[in-house]
């Protein structure tokens, strides 16, 4: 096949999908170094991709197209589109490209009038077991023969965010842990309860404290709820930007939260990390860099919805809060 002049990635979900995204663009960039890389993402997650040198364009793709993305989709002369995403939104993505070849896993329950059997000039089947997204998407890569250039998000803090963040955690106690407990979806956020005591034991060890959330007016009062009442050794920021978010968790020296997208960035980020997993698939989405661990939940979510929005998934009632402490405060010890 011949190499392409411009290859476009597809990806077009949440955050934490773009942070992947990063790894695949290094790949196709070292496999054809003079080649165009320009990905589709989500409107709002570009930044998951700022400061990457291997990514020459970025478009951001509103539930409604946008003229300016219609635009640049159909005027980019992309000669490949990978689709990492696969639904009828980014099927639409691929072929609006009019990349000469496009190409996505193969779906062979769709129906046979799906947009998702017709958008694709290359399908590819998928292995019986499905490893990690991340490793996932180099798989269907190097189906197009994009060797993998390894699992480097080539991700670090910004040093004007480094200081913006030191400056609002001066006072805190080294080394400190920092506490994810919200989600874009509620229902994989961490209970307060449960929350609670485990700052509660962490605060009385004297370790440091940081309670970080999403912009939502329900993330912050999710945080809120679960760091009320605690003074001393912490602080809670749910006012950073993509950049600040990075230096806060660069500068802790373990994660703790469930499966969002502050988890991917502390994995790219080698932290020692624990993660709860309830209504999402780990072996999907489990950490492949932070030295760590991750907690199963079983939930009657994975096959049908049974939870209530809008707060956290009954799975997650049964965190253990005194074995997470414990965890923490070890490895906290050997940071």
């Amino acid at each position: 096949m011949k190499s392409p002049s411009s290859v476009l990635l597809i990806c077009v979900r949440y955050l934490g999908d773009t942070l992947l995204l990063r790894p695949p663009i290094v790949a196709v960039k070292a496999a054809f170094p003079d080649a165009r890389v320009g990905a589709v993402v989500t409107a709002g997650t570009a930044c998951a991709l700022a400061d990457l040198s291997a990514l020459d364009e970025v478009i951001e793709w509103t539930p409604r197209g946008g003229l300016r993305a219609w635009n640049r989709l159909l005027c980019g002369n992309w000669d490949w589109a990978v689709d990492f995403t696969g639904n009828d939104r980014s099927a639409l993505v691929a072929l609006a490209s009019r990349a000469r070849f496009r190409v996505a896993y193969d779906r062979p329950k769709l129906p046979r009038w799906s947009l998702k059997r017709c958008a694709y000039s290359f399908r590819v089947r998928h292995r019986k077991y499905k490893p990690h997204t991340l490793l996932q998407r180099l798989e269907l890569l190097e189906a197009c023969g994009v060797p993998a250039a390894g699992l480097d998000f080539a991700l670090a803090p910004r040093p004007d965010a480094l200081l913006a963040v030191a400056r609002r955690l001066e006072g805190i106690p080294r080394p400190m842990v920092l506490v994810h407990p919200t989600s874009r979806d509620m229902k994989k956020a961490l209970p307060v309860a449960a929350v609670r005591a485990v700052i509660s034991e962490l605060l009385a060890q004297g370790r440091g404290v940081v309670v970080t959330s999403g912009p939502s007016p329900v993330e912050r009062a999710h945080a809120t709820a679960c760091s009320r009442d605690f003074s001393c050794g912490l602080v809670v920021l749910s006012d950073l930007d993509w950049h600040e978010l990075v230096a806060a968790i660069w500068t802790c020296g373990v994660f703790w939260g469930s499966d969002t997208a502050p988890a991917h960035i502390a994995s790219a980020l080698a932290k020692p990390s624990r993660v709860e997993f309830g209504p999402s698939r780990a072996d999907h989405w489990h950490p492949l860099h932070a030295e760590g661990t991750w907690a199963v939940h079983e939930c009657a979510c994975l096959k049908r919805p049974s939870c209530p929005n809008g707060g956290p998934g009954l799975c997650l009632q049964n965190i253990d809060c005194g074995e997470v402490a414990k965890w923490i405060l070890s490895t906290m010890g050997a940071v």
